[in-house]
C-alpha cells in the first residue's frame, strides 16, 4: 500500500465531526520526513525499502572509503532539490495532467509488462576470472543473471497469491503486501548484518575500518561550489527529475521503476551522482503522489483509495497549498534530524558493530508483523524472506523483487 493510499484512507474512515485536513496533514508530514531519513538504514545496514535498496550500492562504495556522513548528506541534498522542483512545476502542469491521465489510461497494462520486460533484460552477467576453466567461466557470469530472473519470478508468484488468495485476513488487507515487501528488501541484508562471521569468529559485522566522517574540503567549504560541481548536480538533477516526472505521471509504476530509470540514466559509476539522482527522483516520485490528491480538478491517480476521494471531496488551492508548506516544512525538519540520527547511528556502529541496530530492528519487524497480520503475516514475511535473500546469495540486484508488485497489477490490468 502505498503513501498516497494510505493518505487516501484517513479521508475515507476519517470522523466526520473532526476537521477534515488535520490528520491527513499529520500523516503527509511523517511521510516526508520518511522519505528523507529511510536512505539512513539502508546504506548503514542495508536495510532498505523497495526503492531505496538501489541506494545500497553506492552508499556502501562511499561507507568502504570513509565516506558514510557524506553518502547520506548527498541523499538529503537531492531530496531537498526534488522538493523545490515539486513546488515550482507542479502547480504548473495541473491543467495539462487530466488530460495526461486519459491518454495514459486504456495503456496501463502493457507499459507494466514492459516494465517487467525491462527489469529482466538489464541484469547482466559477471566478468569471470581468466584463471577459471570455460566452464566456471559461464557459470561464475551467469549465476547472478539467473539469480535475478528467479527472484523477479518467485517474487510475481508471490504477489499473484497474495493479490487473488492473501493468506492475511481481511482485517489486515490494508497492509497486504507489507509483509513480502519488508522480507524481500529489508530482512535479508539485516540478517547478514547479524550473523555474517568476523574476524574473530563472532557474528556481526566488524567495526568499520574506515572513520565514517564528511571529507575535509568539505568541512572547510560547505557552501561553495566550483564550475565542476555545478555540473555534477545539474546532471544529477537532470537524471533524477526526468525519472521522477515520467514515473510521477503513469499511475500503475512503482516508485522502484523510477529508481532503476534513475540508475540507468546516472550511471552505475559515479556513486555521488547515482545518490543525488536517486534523493530528487524519490521526492518527485512520492510528494507529487501526496500533492495530486489536493491538487483541484486532478483524477487523483497515484492510488485506488485516492480514486474513491472524487466522489465527495474536491479540494480547494488553499488546502494545496497549506498541504505543500506542510511537506515543505517536514522536509526541512527532516533535513537537521537526519544529520542527527545518522551521526548517532554511525558513532553506535564504530562502538558496538552493526550487530545491535540489527537485531533491534529484526525485532522491531517481527513484532509489527506479528501484532498486525498475526502467523500469515509472518509466513509471508518468511516466504518474502526468502525470495529476497537468493538476491543477497548469488549477488544479484535486489530491485528484482519488485515483481511482487509489478507483476500482480500488470496481470491485474490485462485481464
Amino acid at each position: 500500500m502505498s503513501g498516497p493510499d494510505w493518505l487516501a484512507a484517513l479521508f475515507l474512515f476519517i470522523q466526520t465531526d473532526m476537521h477534515p485536513f488535520l490528520l491527513p496533514a499529520l500523516f503527509a508530514g511523517f511521510f516526508t520526513a520518511w522519505i528523507i531519513l529511510s536512505p539512513i538504514p539502508a546504506i548503514l545496514l542495508s536495510a532498505a525499502d523497495e526503492q531505496s535498496c538501489l541506494m545500497i550500492a553506492p552508499g556502501q562504495r562511499l561507507v568502504q572509503k570513509g565516506e558514510g556522513l557524506e553518502a547520506i548528506r548527498l541523499t538529503r541534498i537531492g531530496s531537498l532539490i526534488g522538493l523545490f522542483i515539486l513546488a515550482g512545476l507542479l502547480p504548473l502542469a495541473s491543467p495539462i495532467i487530466p488530460t495526461i491521465h486519459r491518454i495514459l489510461a486504456p495503456h496501463l497494462g502493457w507499459m507494466l509488462w514492459c516494465s517487467v520486460a525491462f527489469l529482466a533484460l538489464s541484469e547482466r552477467p559477471r566478468s569471470a576470472p581468466t584463471a577459471l576453466s570455460p566452464w566456471n567461466q559461464f557459470i561464475y557470469t551467469m549465476t547472478p543473471v539467473v539469480s535475478g530472473l528467479t527472484v523477479l519470478v518467485f517474487s510475481g508468484l508471490l504477489g499473484l497469491i497474495l493479490f487473488y488468495q492473501s493468506p492475511i485476513a481481511l482485517n489486515a488487507s490494508f497492509i497486504n503486501f507489507i509483509p513480502a515487501i519488508i522480507g524481500i528488501f529489508a530482512v535479508p541484508g539485516l540478517i547478514i548484518h547479524v550473523f555474517m562471521p568476523t574476524q574473530d569468529g563472532s557474528a556481526g559485522t566488524p567495526r568499520p575500518t574506515q572513520e565514517q566522517k564528511i571529507p575535509e574540503g568539505r568541512m572547510k567549504r560547505p557552501f561553495r561550489a566550483g564550475l565542476s560541481e555545478i555540473r555534477f548536480y545539474f546532471e544529477a538533477t537532470a537524471c533524477g527529475a526526468l525519472s521522477g516526472m515520467i514515473t510521477a505521471l503513469i499511475p500503475a509504476l512503482t516508485g522502484t521503476m523510477s529508481g532503476v530509470l534513475t540508475q540507468t540514466l546516472a550511471g552505475t559509476r559515479n556513486a555521488r551522482k547515482q545518490l543525488v539522482a536517486q534523493g530528487v527522483t524519490r521526492m518527485l516520485y512520492y510528494g507529487s503522489g501526496l500533492l495530486l490528491i489536493f491538487l483541484p480538478g486532478t483524477p487523483r491517480m497515484r492510488s485506488s483509495s485516492a480514486a474513491l476521494l472524487c466522489s465527495f471531496y474536491e479540494p480547494s488551492s488553499t488546502q494545496f497549498q497549506l498541504m505543500l508548506a506542510v511537506i515543505a516544512f517536514s522536509a526541512i525538519m527532516a533535513w537537521f534530524l537526519s544529520a542527527v540520527l545518522s551521526k548517532g547511528l554511525i558513532n553506535l556502529i564504530a562502538r558496538h558493530g552493526t550487530r545491535p541496530p540489527s537485531v533491534l530492528a529484526l525485532s522491531g519487524i517481527l513484532v509489527f508483523v506479528g501484532i498486525t497480520t498475526s502467523w500469515p503475516g509472518l509466513l509471508v514475511l518468511l516466504t518474502g524472506t526468502g525470495i529476497g535473500m537468493l538476491s543477497v546469495m548469488f549477488e544479484s540486484r535486489l530491485v528484482q523483487g519488485i515483481g511482487v508488485v509489478l507483476i500482480p497489477l500488470a496481470y491485474a490490468l490485462t485481464t
